[in-house]
């Protein structure tokens, strides 16, 4: 956590910046990724959270904090993290120094940098953290907030006392969604009562009941796209195709079931645009969590040929991926040390120079690694950019800047 009073050491930031991502960066054609941020006022936001049955969550920033300015460049832009702060909130960045940033921060006791704030749409705090983390935790930190609002016992109680309503059914949906309980069970009891599917407000449960592709209920999703389309729009038909197509895939990961991935994959076809990546980006999440590294390197190398040649960004974190899952195997180490390589040649930016540097120390090229990272600070020295995280890596391996 960053303050005009604290620092974060330089050993904490380095191993912050090592970690590995979480997922891979799509193509640029696939459309946006990692958390999208609202663009309105505060007030307006609380209001659309009480429209939406969601929590406000605010990254209180300012722009000289270090550690602020790494979550918005390699936490929020993740898929994962934004697959799941997408679904679960409305999600606002705030500069606490300017426009309605002072005022906030008075009223919710800011002092330090990043803090993230979790807010009911009555403007309470739910929760609150402070200081950076990797993906995985701040992921975590949501379901943390998540559970402090947890309203589906609620609901459960007005379903089995006979209330069995459009709007007392999508509320209690909601509700079971937010807080990851299953919510299934509740959907196929509901429509499967019903004559009309395509009524407006079945369209919504159908849409808001979607958490898997292996169902009945997103099989009613695709059958109804065009009225659902036509009704709610194809921005949140598109979402929840590609979000139900992820959680099969994290079964078929937990599972070690291949055919839940390629009906994973084949569903994603309701997406056109995102089709291709998500094809090659599941079947290296599948073959990396059930450790078939032979699958994984296979699958990869064509990934990096034929879908993203061209995208430093992507080509990084696929190298980033290699090393998370197979950091012993030949393959993938070099594989990781080709793609860094083909990103840096793309971009000479320092977070490409630092990945390509870290790749080479990892296969035991240090000599060469060094080279790059002084070629590096050169390079930045000429952009007039700063040069701490290049220094750093000399002074761990023991070297001069």
């Amino acid at each position: 956590m960053h303050s005009r009073f604290l620092h974060i050491s330089w050993r904490k930031l380095a191993a912050f910046l090592s970690l590995p991502a979480l997922a891979i960066a799509q193509p640029a054609a696939t459309g946006p990724k990692g958390i999208e941020f609202y663009h309105g006022s505060f007030r307006e936001a609380l209001e659309l959270a009480a429209k939406e049955q969601k929590l406000v969550f605010i990254d209180a920033y300012t722009t000289w904090c270090g550690p602020c300015r790494r979550m918005a460049a390699n936490v929020f832009p993740d898929e994962a993290v934004g697959e799941f702060y997408n679904a679960s909130f409305v999600n606002m960045k705030i500069d606490m120094e300017k426009g309605e940033g002072p005022d906030i921060a008075r009223q919710y006791g800011v002092r330090s940098y990043p803090t993230f704030l979790f807010i009911g749409s009555d403007g309470k705090v739910v929760h609150s953290a402070g200081g950076a983390r990797p993906s995985e935790a701040f992921i975590e930190l949501g379901r943390e907030a998540l559970k402090k609002q947890d309203r589906s016992a609620d609901w459960a109680k007005r379903y089995e006392a006979g209330e069995r309503d459009a709007a007392t059914v999508l509320a209690y949906i909601k509700a079971l969604n937010l807080v990851g309980k299953p919510s299934l069970r509740v959907a196929n009891e509901y429509l499967t009562s019903q004559n009309d599917l395509t009524t407006p407000e079945n369209l919504e449960i159908i849409l808001e009941a979607t958490t898997e592709a292996d169902s009945r209920v997103f099989d009613l999703l695709v059958g109804n796209e065009k009225a659902i389309v036509a009704s709610i729009g194809r921005e949140r038909f598109e979402f929840k195709v590609v979000q139900a197509c992820r959680k099969t895939l994290r079964k078929a990961c937990e599972y070690r079931n291949e055919s839940l991935l390629r009906e994973a994959q084949e569903k994603m076809k309701h997406v056109p645009k995102q089709q291709k990546a998500f094809e090659f980006t599941s079947s290296l999440e599948f073959y990396g969590e059930t450790n078939q590294p032979e699958q994984f390197n296979k699958s990869a190398k064509t990934y990096a040929d034929k879908v993203i040649r061209k995208d430093p960004a992507a080509l990084k974190d696929l190298g980033q991926l290699c090393i998370k899952y197979f950091r012993d195997d030949r393959g993938s180490r070099d594989l990781a040390e080709k793609t860094a390589r083909q990103a840096y040649a793309l971009s000479q930016a320092q977070p490409y120079c630092i990945h390509y540097a870290r790749m080479l120390q990892h296969n035991d090229k240090k000599g060469e690694a060094i080279e790059l990272v002084r070629k590096g600070i050169a390079h930045a020295r000429a952009q007039g950019e700063p040069t701490e995280m290049l220094d750093y890596l000399l002074r761990d391996w023991g070297v001069s800047p």
